[in-house]
């Protein structure tokens, strides 16, 4: 249902940035599609995981607890994936992808620029983790192992961001990489915090890497 839902919004929001160019190819306009796609897939996973309150929500997504001591080993294995990556790439010994959100920040000027960086720093570590390990990967683990719960959510990732898995396999290696280490994480931690912050710095580290914010 997740990937339906997906692929209708995607449908809506291009006939939508056809209807109005100017509003969704601001910083604005970029935001507001970002979230309203998050929220809805967000309350698909929370109606089948029969969550009736936000406090279940909470409590049924791992969101109640406090990150615990794995939550460093996710940050530094999500700094050690990008400097890596960012190693290969500028020794020539792999693709890059392009960004359009890093390219839309680099190019505007005033507050605005930020709605463009907002959707990667925000919105995709607390509502993909929210979907990916506090949903999917732990309804997947209801009935198969780690390993195989583990190759579905890659399977998952690579869906969801093809374009980058298309385009360069240095990204497609990381990307992998990194949902390994972030379902880990889900498997040794009750709080889904630890693989928020993962998420976190491992797109923040984006930033850092190839447009230091001025």
């Amino acid at each position: 249902m997740i990937l339906v839902f997906g692929v209708v919004l995607f449908l809506v929001n291009r006939v939508l940035d056809l209807q109005f160019p100017s509003f969704y190819g601001s910083g604005f306009g970029y935001f507001f599609r970002d979230i309203l796609h998050y929220t809805i897939c967000l309350l698909v996973a929370a109606y089948f995981a029969r969550t009736e309150s936000l406090t279940s929500f909470w409590k049924g997504f791992g969101l109640d607890r406090k990150p615990s001591n794995y939550v460093w080993c996710g940050v530094v294995m999500a700094l050690i994936i990008r400097f890596f990556s960012h190693f290969m790439l500028i020794h020539g010994w792999g693709k890059g992808v392009s960004h359009y959100d890093l390219n839309s920040f680099r190019n505007t000027l005033g507050f605005e620029r930020y709605f463009f960086l907002a959707p990667s720093l925000l919105l995709a570590p607390l509502f993909e983790e929210s979907i990916y390990r506090g949903f999917l990967y732990k309804a997947f683990r209801g009935s198969y192992s780690m390993a195989a719960s583990t190759a579905l959510i890659v399977a998952w990732t690579a869906n969801t961001h093809w374009s980058q898995y298309f385009h360069s396999l240095l990204a497609a290696f990381d990307l992998s990489i990194l949902t390994i280490v972030q379902c880990y994480l889900r498997e040794r931690s009750d709080s889904l915090w630890d693989c928020i912050f993962c998420h976190f710095a491992f797109n923040a580290s984006l930033l850092l890497v190839t447009a230091p914010p001025r």
